[in-house]
Parts: structure tokens; C-alpha cells; sequence
């Protein structure tokens, strides 16, 4: 993600290791967002003005002996949003390049082999208006197409914080589903989140990852009550039945949610 602000007291990324340690903190990285290239060649980022540690230092310094004796196994480029907290991994896989920086005496930039996770270009905006800002209401992914949507389940879906640790409500909880929005699968698994876990929420991605959220870690134990507004909505938009599938979206949705007990009225 390219920012313009240069201020290198807040980090926009953290370089992790297999440990979760910090290995360097970056103000800026070029070649985060790309679009998808045919052949094999690999696809690089370079990460700009990384403040190493001593142990990054030391590597990248050190003797092809010494690299190899003191092997470094890098986890991802963590990107940080504007308040300096945790936003999402990248899989970062090995260094091939460094130099010293121009962005300070004590920095380095470092190019590394990118992972198959990177978000594509077109999409940038909407890791952009997510690093600025954090969803403070709900519907705000209502405004964007079906490519746009997706996108953001997939930022609500990586967004460190959510996990599967979430302190779940007691059973017997109320929630309520703005259906309004809901035309297609992942516009239900956006507002579901959002009913259940408040605006940019996670509850779900696909068929399996709602069966697994309603088993409960995710924020919610059933049963509960699911009052689903402009359920219509929904009934239309989800009712059509793929050539493989022997029931429509709508009809597989229910289904799950009357096997976890989830009363659902609909509005």
C-alpha cells in the first residue's frame, strides 16, 4: 500500500518471523497490491525503509556461512492500520535482495518473494478506506459491487482481532440482520457478521467456515434468535440452484441455521 505520509514514528508494517517476532518495523511497501501475471516468475515486494533489528541486521550482514547457520523464517509483512493497530498478514517467503536505505543511516529496503495472498490492484481502494478508518457502522460495504464486496469479506476475514477466540454471548441472545443489502451469498455472511459481531464482524465466509462460527468462538453460542429484516430481499436474490447444487442458496442457509438452533424470524 503506497502512502504518502512519510512519518516514521507510526510503522505501516511490521516484518514477522516464524514466531511471531518482530523483525523490522516500515513505513512503506511498493508491489503490496498486483494483479495476477501469467508464468512462473515470482512476484516481489519491496519493503522500504525497514528499521531492522539486531537479528535482521545481523543476517542480512552476515556471511552466506552465517545466514546459513542462522537460518531466518519469515511469516508475513504485517500491515498495520492508522492507528498503529494490527490490520492483516501477507505471506512474505524469502529475501532476495537488500540495500541500504535512502529513507535513513539506519534503515534498509529489502525486496522479498510475495505470496499468493496479496490483494489485487483493482481492489486497493478498499484496503485503503479500511487502513484509514475501521468500519464504525454498519452497511458501509453496501456501496460496492459484487468484486468490491468480496473483497471486503476477505479483509473481514483476515483482520487480525477476529479469530476464533471471540468471548461468545450466553445462549438465548437476540440479534438482528439488516437484509436490505443482502443480494448474493457473500452480502448474507457481511450482514450476518455485522448482526452478530457489530460493524466489519465476522461470522462466516462460505457454508463451512457459518457451520464452524455457529459451534460457537465466534461470538455468538446458540441457540439464538436471529431476526432477519427484508428477508424477501434475500429469498429472491439467493434463490437460484447451480447445476451442481440440489438446493438454492437461500434453502442451504436455513438449513444450517435450523441444524445450530438458530430461531430465525423473518421480517
Amino acid at each position: 500500500m503506497r502512502i504518502e505520509s512519510q512519518d516514521f514514528s507510526q510503522p505501516k508494517f511490521l516484518l514477522i518471523d516464524g514466531d511471531g517476532q518482530v523483525l523490522g518495523a516500515c513505513p512503506d511497501a511498493v508491489g503490496v497490491f498486483v494483479e495476477p501475471a501469467g508464468g512462473d516468475e515470482p512476484v516481489t515486494v519491496e519493503i522500504l525503509g525497514c528499521l531492522p533489528s539486531r537479528r535482521l541486521r545481523e543476517y542480512l550482514e552476515g556471511s552466506r556461512r552465517y545466514r546459513l547457520k542462522n537460518p531466518l523464517w519469515l511469516e508475513g509483512l504485517r500491515m498495520l492500520d492508522a492507528a498503529g493497530e494490527p490490520l492483516a498478514d501477507f505471506w512474505v517467503s524469502e529475501i532476495t535482495e537488500w540495500r541500504p536505505s535512502r529513507l535513513g543511516a539506519e534503515r534498509v529496503d529489502i525486496i522479498a518473494e510475495w505470496g499468493y495472498d496479496s490483494p489485487r490492484a483493482s481492489v486497493r481502494h478498499i484496503w485503503e478506506r479500511w487502513w484509514r478508518t475501521r468500519p464504525d457502522r454498519v452497511n458501509q460495504w453496501a456501496v460496492y459491487g459484487p468484486e468490491g464486496r468480496q473483497e471486503w469479506l476477505d479483509i473481514v476475514s483476515r483482520a487480525i482481532g477476529r479469530g476464533s477466540s471471540r468471548v461468545d454471548r450466553s445462549p438465548g441472545h437476540v440479534y438482528r440482520l439488516d437484509g436490505s443489502h443482502v443480494t448474493d451469498e457473500c452480502s448474507f455472511y457481511l450482514a450476518l457478521g455485522e448482526a452478530i459481531n457489530g460493524p466489519g464482524g465476522y461470522f462466516g465466509r462460505n457454508f463451512s467456515a457459518l457451520d464452524d462460527c455457529l459451534a460457537g468462538r465466534f461470538g455468538a453460542r446458540t441457540p439464538f434468535t436471529l431476526i432477519w429484516g427484508d428477508a424477501h430481499v434475500a429469498r429472491q436474490s439467493l434463490a437460484e440452484v447451480s447445476e451442481d447444487d440440489v438446493l438454492a442458496c437461500f434453502d442451504i442457509i436455513r438449513t444450517i441455521l435450523e441444524e445450530h438452533h438458530v430461531n430465525v424470524v423473518w421480517g
